[in-house]
């Protein structure tokens, strides 16, 4: 079913509470890169991420570190990569395993996650029929958003 996205403030704590809760620790780049990834209006590239970090920090952030930080993100499921647009998004489920279920508008690039409990029985049951583990779970659907299509 789909959520409403929670405050971008309100989305980083929880994002950065789960981060401490599964263990792992909150850098200060990697929560600038959380909160820049929850406040943005749509999914942000490694170099836009860097650029935006770099001038707000007032020195150079490294390609390379923002790349590192993402994959951290990634790994602890508090932000997610969409493939088809090289592009990272905050994690709108942060606290829990899921599927992630994205909606990419090609027009204006939008992107929503929806968590959806039927899809994801399907699929797991679909997996355990072929004896598959299934290790990476992003589902991108592209088309255009209602807004854009107004």
């Amino acid at each position: 079913m789909p959520t409403s996205r929670v405050s971008s403030e309100q989305g980083l704590a929880s994002a950065i509470a789960t981060c401490r809760l599964r263990g792992a620790q909150v850098t200060p780049l990697r929560e600038a890169v959380l909160g820049a990834l929850w406040k943005a209006e749509k999914p942000l590239g490694a170099y836009e991420l860097r650029d935006q970090l770099s001038q707000e920090a007032g020195r150079q952030i490294s390609a390379p570190s923002i790349y590192r930080t993402l994959d951290f993100l990634c790994d602890h499921g508090v932000a997610v990569r969409i493939e088809s647009r090289n592009a990272y998004t905050a994690c709108t489920h942060p606290q829990h395993d899921h599927a992630c279920v994205l909606f990419v508008c090609n027009a204006c690039g939008l992107s929503s996650e929806i968590e959806n409990q039927r899809l994801e029985r399907l699929l797991a049951a679909d997996a355990e029929a072929l004896g598959f583990s299934i290790d990476h779970r992003v589902l991108e659907l592209s088309g255009v958003c209602g807004d854009c299509r107004r």
